[in-house]
């Protein structure tokens, strides 16, 4: 028998009482089964005294207090929705101590969470996976956080942040972003012409230069020192996921090199950056709020509110309009540009 674990009852039928068991999360008429919900992120903040909020924000237990309140729920996706419920801190609790159980225990979510910080990852990121030349290459995004993490088997992670914020109509040619392939800090050009084909992005290290130009209306090629090393190209409108398939798939990406560095590269340029006719465009939405040097995450005020990642399937992932940057989460590369770019798609090949 599913076990109810926190439940609400009402008279009223049209009521959105919450239901918790060991198998499901019930809102109203909608049901969210917990393999969908990142429970060993949950599980770690939980086992610190704390809870996890919109964009990785964090809130100590002792502020969820008992009685009515908002309760945000975090999903594999990264995405959060704040539930309404009437007893927060029981729910909380509950919940909880439902994702530590589920997640294999306190030792297992301490082994997890050490290996997030290995990566440079918060556990609440949502990770997807493309084959590479020599293993799975990673790759995670928060466009509203202007983050991106790539990285895989014999090559240095490469990320990409706005420790200053993103601003796209700046006549800085990074616009505010920052991209490092290991340690090294490389040199970014953003580069956005009338004539789409002189539109280009460039990452410049000592000795070293990744360009990406525009191919026709929907892929653009990844150049290392002139050498064509990955062709990347838009999603299609409504991609297909996999049945049961939460996270929506990585967009096309074809190698023409075996170097394990250009094959995370070129999910790096195609998670962040547009493709096709809308090169030489960040898909990030203007970020005017820097980082102060430390690692981008939500604020408290973005704690009890939805955060949407817009890297789901459904609704339940993605706000109106947002597209995996391809639509107005992705800024003037996701609003504009042609070809058979997405509405749920996934990033070009990368996130």
């Amino acid at each position: 028998m599913d076990e109810v674990l926190y439940g609400e009852q009402s008279r009223n039928p049209f009521a959105r009482t919450v239901e918790l068991t060991g198998k499901r999360l019930r809102r109203g008429g909608r049901t969210m089964p917990l393999d969908e919900l990142n429970l060993a992120a949950m599980a770690e903040a939980y086992l610190r005294g704390c809870w996890l909020g919109g964009g990785g924000s964090e809130r100590p237990l002792h502020r969820v207090f008992e009685g009515p309140g908002i309760v945000p729920v975090t999903r594999i996706s990264g995405t959060a929705k704040a539930f309404k419920v009437r007893q927060a801190a029981a729910f909380a609790r509950e919940l909880g101590e439902l994702a530590v159980r589920l997640s294999g225990g306190p030792e297992r979510v301490a082994a997890l969470a050490e290996s997030a910080r290995a990566e440079g990852v918060p556990l609440w990121l949502a990770r997807r996976f493309a084959p590479g030349p020599a293993g799975p290459v990673a790759v995670a995004v928060d466009r509203r956080l202007v983050r991106v993490d790539v990285w895989g088997p014999h090559a240095p992670v490469v990320r990409i942040r706005a420790p200053h914020g993103f601003r796209p109509d700046s006549t800085i040619p990074s616009k505010g972003l920052g991209l490092t392939v290991g340690e090294a800090t490389a040199e970014l050009t953003l580069t956005k012409r009338f004539r789409k084909a002189k539109s280009t992005v460039e990452a410049t290290l000592p000795g070293q230069r990744w360009t990406l130009s525009r191919q026709d209306a929907t892929g653009s090629w990844l150049l290392r020192d002139g050498r064509r090393v990955a062709l990347l190209t838009r999603p299609a409108r409504r991609p297909t996921a996999e049945p049961g398939e939460v996270l929506l798939p990585l967009g096309p990406v074809r190698y023409e090199t075996s170097d394990p560095l250009d094959a995370v590269m070129a999910q790096a340029f195609a998670a962040a950056f547009g493709l096709g006719d809308t090169t030489g465009l960040a898909r990030f939405p203007a970020r005017r709020k820097g980082t102060d040097g430390g690692e981008p995450t939500g604020g408290d005020a973005d704690w009890d509110c939805s955060w949407y990642s817009n890297l789901g399937t459904g609704g339940d992932d993605c706000e109106t309009g947002g597209a995996d940057g391809w639509g107005s989460d992705g800024g003037a590369a996701g609003d504009s540009g042609g070809g058979d770019g997405g509405s749920d798609g996934g990033g070009g090949g990368g996130d």
